[in-house]
């Protein structure tokens, strides 16, 4: 599976930064475009595994969604092609294209991947100071 690999890295980049702030990773927020073809039930899967004996281990992996923004190069439309929620577009590369006119689009938000954050509990968050 993708996710795996993608967990695995993401894993791997994540630690390191990690070592300067002391506590408990309680979570990590990963903001993924619609286009990026992967599960989040794989991931969370996949970060549950991979996190294990690690400081990640008992952290939740929260996915925070990034819906499908274009831009039409003809008449200027701007928003959200209806087409990409379809299931079949998980099982092919969808061909983007103006709602409005068909003409080509620049895709404006959809292709992320990428930590946002990271939620650590410390001993005085955990007492309530």
């Amino acid at each position: 599976m993708h996710e795996y690999s993608v967990v695995s890295e993401l894993i791997s980049a994540l630690l390191p930064k990690l070592d300067d702030h002391p506590g408990r990773v309680s979570a990590v927020i990963l903001v993924k475009g619609e286009l990026r073809i992967l599960s989040d039930t794989s991931l969370q899967n996949a970060f549950e595994l991979l996190a294990q004996e690690t400081r990640l281990e008992g952290a939740e992996l929260v996915i925070e969604p990034v819906e499908v923004r274009v831009r039409c190069r003809s008449c200027g439309f701007e928003g959200s092609p209806e087409h990409v929620r379809e299931e079949s577009f998980h099982f092919a590369i969808p061909i983007l294209s103006c709602p409005t006119c068909g003409a080509e689009v620049d895709i404006e938000a959809g292709r992320e991947l990428y930590v946002d954050r990271v939620t650590i509990q410390t001993e005085a968050t955990a007492d309530g100071l």
